[in-house]
């Protein structure tokens, strides 16, 4: 449906992990990324999350002290030098459920190689984008970074 090296994926919370998860495991699959409010390493998820959100997050992902291995392997940031492709983090700048440097210490990393990224970061919100303005700057950048970056891969058949 559609060629390998010419899609983008987006996605927010665990989509945002998502994201970085399958950008960094299947290197050439996308051109590019968007990932809004994701989790990039879990053990800086699991120390800065409220804690009945780490307490619950347990059964979903597994334990932080039992499953140090397993946890460190699923991180994206663990495995960020495979990340190649230009990538959008967008966060809540007071988010507690997955805390504003999951993005910011994935957005260093990239600028310490020189990856193309974006970083939005919004003033005000937590988890959800509840201000009209911040929900449409989200979109807005999204947009954007998604049509400038697929468009240059693009391939006209016919």
């Amino acid at each position: 449906v559609a060629r390998p090296g010419q899609l983008g994926c987006l996605g927010r919370s665990y989509g945002g992990y998502l994201v970085l998860a399958v950008l960094v495991n299947f290197p050439g699959l996308f051109a590019a990324g968007v990932a809004e409010c994701g989790i990039s390493d879990f053990r800086t998820f699991f120390a800065g999350t409220e804690p009945w959100i780490a307490a619950a997050a347990v059964s979903k992902y597994g334990d932080p002290r039992r499953d140090v291995d397993l946890l460190r392997d699923l991180s994206p940031l663990t495995h960020i030098d495979r990340l190649d492709v230009p990538v959008l983090l967008i966060h809540g700048a007071n988010d507690t459920n997955v805390p504003a440097g999951e993005s910011a210490q994935v957005a260093q990393a990239l600028a310490d190689r020189g990856v193309p990224h974006g970083h939005l970061v919004l003033a005000g919100e937590g988890h959800d984008f509840l201000a009209r303005a911040n929900a449409e700057a989200a979109r807005t950048a999204t947009t954007g970074w998604l049509t400038r970056h697929l468009t240059a891969t693009a391939t006209v058949v016919g």
